[in-house]
């Protein structure tokens, strides 16, 4: 399955849901499909699901979709232990694991390339909806029905290394002009 693929699907069902990206491939493929002034794009690795999580929880009214990947999870656990415990019913969370770190201008394995397995853990924090999806077909029906539901998602996406996000310019949007963009949009 493609990272592009997954996220021109979410872009085309995103209407006023709040986003929050890390820092990472899918933050820069995100930012340059979705001009959403409800993006929120987190500048650190490691920071997405704890933001989106908090959000979601302070605005119950509104979904919240938080888009990470596999080395920012596995640099926050402690954040699957606070989702399993607050499991707040209005946030859907996508981990794009491709098995790399692959953001700079290297790709180094995660340890979801071995033995790590980010479904299990997040259920062992009690995460019950967590779910891995495989393939495109799975994500159009998982991954988007999530969106429509009353109840918290944890879905891993399995996907390809795509050194896409490389080729793309950088957003040019400096991020603190993002954060009051995002307040106001609220």
């Amino acid at each position: 399955m493609i990272r592009r693929e997954c996220l021109d699907l979410l872009a085309a069902n995103v209407t006023d849901q709040l986003v929050v990206t890390s820092q990472s491939g899918q933050r820069i493929e995100w930012s340059h499909l979705s001009k959403h002034q409800g993006n929120l794009l987190v500048g650190m690795m490691g920071c997405a699901i704890g933001v989106a999580t908090g959000l979601a929880l302070a605005l119950p009214h509104r979904k919240v979709i938080a888009l990470d990947s596999d080395g920012s999870v596995l640099l926050s656990l402690f954040n699957l232990a606070t989702l399993g415990n607050l499991r707040p019913k209005n946030l859907v969370v996508y981990i794009f694991d491709n098995g790399v770190y692959s953001g700079s201008r290297i790709s180094y394995p995660t340890a979801t390339a071995a033995n790590t397995d980010l479904e299990a853990v997040a259920r062992g924090a009690g995460v019950v909806n967590a779910h891995t999806i495989r393939d495109i077909v799975d994500f159009k029906s998982k991954g988007i029905e999530a969106l429509a539901r009353s109840e918290p998602a944890f879905l891993v996406c399995k996907v390809e290394e795509s050194l896409l996000h490389r080729e793309i310019p950088r957003p040019d949007t400096d991020l603190a002009e993002n954060k009051y963009t995002f307040v106001r949009y609220l």
